[in-house]
């Protein structure tokens, strides 16, 4: 099973995700982030575009990620989310650890 398209650039890294983000496909993505942040990524994108749904293990893992880029000096951008999941990000205040950006201003991207 396929669950991310991952583009590699130096020390950037987009990934993205092709089903929702819950358990399964958290521990799936896990020793993939891992490794690019082995590899030297310090600033990674995760495009959510085609996401509906994450659950608190999709979210342990955004923050986990979040944490090691942090400690390379480098930052987390969440992009393609949609306003749900948008809302829930804000009403748990993630949007203050990393950057998040919706659907419709993410629409001009590739």
């Amino acid at each position: 099973m396929q669950s991310v398209q991952i583009e590699q650039n130096d020390k950037h890294a987009l990934m993205k995700l092709l089903e929702p983000l819950t358990l399964t496909s958290a521990r799936e993505l896990k020793p993939q982030l891992q490794q690019l942040i082995a590899e030297g990524v310090s600033d990674m994108e995760i495009d959510l575009s085609l996401v509906d749904l994450i659950d608190s293990s999709g979210i342990g893992l955004l923050i986990a990620t979040r944490n090691s880029l942090a400690k390379n000096g480098g930052g987390l951008r969440v992009i393609g989310v949609s306003s749900e999941i948008q809302h829930l990000f804000k009403a748990m205040r993630l949007d203050r650890h990393f950057e998040v950006e919706g659907k419709t201003s993410a629409g001009s991207r590739s």
